[in-house]
């Protein structure tokens, strides 16, 4: 299975088609632009394919589909804009949504770097303490005839067993590491990663805001590009596999069955706030619901980077002063036992 392009590809690949579109240049002549302006590589090889199939079918959205590394998302916004005749619009929204989506995980990568730097660092010169400086005092307090007990007997024995096993550790450690950072590179192994983080407080809590993000931009392109309410809700609804999400949009649309509006129905289902579901009631009945829906998209995208960025910040101190405490618990297990000693001397 190929491997679906990263956000900065899509949003790249977005903008630059919807430049030419706006410029009056049709679909397929602008693929075959893109096509010869493509270096030689996997990125000429992918439009090659998409321009093939786009000569046959005439279908930009099939032939996404057919190179197999567009995501389903871009493939079905890609088709509600040919349908409405609004693909350059839905272009410019695709490229914005990628953009947003690329600097959101930057931020996040940019802010994990110096906590896991740290994490691994204090992790390595505890192993070293407890597989190797450790050992060398209980020999000493055996040849003295001291007995461990208490704190210091806990710690001795961990580092008898971490002596003999630090290897297999580290080891460890560093495939572990490793299996994460090649998973990143790969669209499978992001989502593995993505629903490991999901079991997480803040994980679930910043997976939905993002899910709210997207259902909110893709049902503001949905009703910009004409469609129908029943039909743009039902399309937004599927654009996210959150569960929690999923069964709080099944609530709204059921609401919006018996006769509630939008604003009033997403409230109620708990998908926006009450000051948000006003701003979306206001746009719909001043024409401008589908600003309103798209600013709520970029406000839950941003309050997810918040989110984020404050759970990363209060990391740092929380790794340092537990890795410092156990670091503590090291020592005192070794000079409870000297001063046991220098007392007897005296």
């Amino acid at each position: 299975m190929k491997q679906i392009l990263t956000d900065n590809e899509l949003s790249a690949f977005s903008g630059q088609l919807a430049m030419i579109l706006h410029s009056g240049i049709s679909v397929l002549e602008g693929v075959s632009i893109m096509h010869d302006d493509m270096p030689e590589g996997d990125g000429r090889e992918i439009m090659s394919t998409v321009y093939d199939s786009l000569e046959q079918t005439g279908d930009l959205a099939e032939s996404l589909r057919s190179s197999e590394v567009f995501p389903d998302y871009f493939v079905k916004m890609t088709e509600i804009g040919e349908r409405s005749g609004t693909l350059e619009d839905v272009m410019d929204s695709l490229s914005d949504f990628y953009s947003r989506q690329d600097n959101l995980m930057r931020s996040i990568r940019d802010a994990l770097t110096y906590p896991l730097i740290l994490l691994g660092m204090l992790l390595a010169v505890l192993i070293v303490l407890m597989s190797q400086v450790m050992p060398v005092f209980r020999d000493v307090f055996d040849q003295l005839g001291i007995e461990m007990t208490g704190v210091s007997s806990v710690v001795f024995r961990i580092s008898s067993i971490l002596q003999y096993v630090s290897i297999v550790l580290l080891v460890f450690i560093v495939i572990v590491a490793l299996t994460c950072f090649f998973a990143l590179r790969t669209g499978k192994g992001k989502e593995k990663l993505s629903a490991a983080v999901l079991h997480l407080p803040i994980g679930r809590t910043v997976s939905e805001l993002l899910a709210c993000s997207r259902f909110s931009d893709t049902l503001s392109l949905a009703l910009h590009s004409g469609l129908d309410m029943g039909e743009s809700f039902e399309l937004a609804a599927n654009m996210t596999e959150q569960k929690l999400f999923r069964e709080k949009t099944k609530q709204a649309e059921g609401l919006i069955e018996q006769g509630n509006d939008l604003a009033d129905s997403l409230r109620e289902a708990g998908i926006i706030t009450g000051l948000n579901a006003r701003m979306v009631s206001i746009g719909f009945r001043t024409g401008t619901a589908e600003d309103a829906l798209k600013r709520i998209s970029v406000s839950c995208q941003e309050e997810a980077d918040n989110r984020i960025q404050s759970a990363v910040s209060a990391l740092e101190p929380t790794l340092t002063a537990v890795l410092s405490v156990l670091t503590g618990l090291i020592l005192v297990s070794v000079m409870l036992p000297l001063l046991g000693v220098m007392a007897n001397i005296g």
